[in-house]
């Protein structure tokens, strides 16, 4: 009796750890490259038994044939890492606001090790982007995360066709969501550069011997700093009103 248990109960947890693992992974916060491997994986292996004990009655009968079971452990892992990407196309968003906000305040060279992009971006976008985790720690939203890993079984379950389209046109939508979620961060920063070069190119159309770049840098700087210390809470308000629905999405 207990040698058909132990195979049965086997591969029930390895079907939800490697959904939920490979979701861990490449969640915002949880998935981190600055948060150490072990540190992950404990996590995942936890969150994986807690949630195990949740939905094994909904896991089906372990199959006979290896291609099968094969075929449901990719297809648990493509379910995380679609599930988690989600969550961390929508985290970019800071980053395409701080990538902006750098070209039009002149801080586009200070360039800066970015932890959620994993290599080097500029300065503004990899302090939105620790700002964002910081508030996404801050509000308890990462706990909401792991709810949805728990609430996915009920979207996803297990050994159902996978939806390719719908994962297609769910990160297409994601994406052009993160990109126009961005650009609204940094909408006051569009709106400040247009004015600023249009009323610099006037000053040196009326006064050519006036040095617009000499003067206008230091100027163009101390206005960007003084903008992002502004709105800066506005901004990021935004940010996680935004990321806050997309994990109630997540519950369904």
């Amino acid at each position: 009796m207990l040698g058909e248990v132990l195979p049965a109960e086997a591969f029930g947890f390895l079907l939800v750890a490697t959904r939920l693992i490979a979701l861990v992974l490449t969640m915002p916060v949880l998935g981190d490259q600055s948060v150490p491997g072990r540190i992950r994986a404990t996590m995942g292996f936890v969150i994986s038994l807690v949630v195990y004990l949740s939905v094994r009655a909904e896991l089906p009968p372990m199959p006979d044939n290896a291609i099968i079971l094969g075929a449901l452990l990719i297809r648990e892992a493509m379910i995380g890492v679609v599930l988690g990407l989600t969550t961390r196309i929508m985290l970019a968003a800071t980053h395409v606001a701080g990538t902006v906000i750098a070209f039009l305040t002149g801080l586009a060279a200070a360039q800066s090790f970015d932890p959620s992009q994993g290599s080097q971006g500029v300065l503004v976008g990899a302090f939105l982007t620790l700002v964002a985790i910081t508030l996404i720690v801050v509000t308890d939203l990462h706990h909401l995360m792991i709810l949805g890993m728990a609430h996915s079984y009920l979207k996803f379950p297990v050994a159902l066709g996978l939806p390719y389209t719908d994962f297609a046109m769910v990160i297409v939508e994601y994406t052009s969501s993160a990109f126009l979620l961005g650009f609204h961060i940094a909408a006051p920063f569009v709106a400040y550069g247009i004015i600023y070069n249009a009323g610099l190119g006037l000053i040196s159309r009326m006064i050519p011997a006036f040095q617009v770049f000499f003067i206008g840098m230091p100027i163009n700087l101390f206005m960007g700093f003084a903008l992002l210390m502004i709105l800066m809470g506005s901004m990021m308000a935004l940010f996680i009103e935004r990321f806050e629905e997309l994990l109630v999405s997540f519950l369904g």
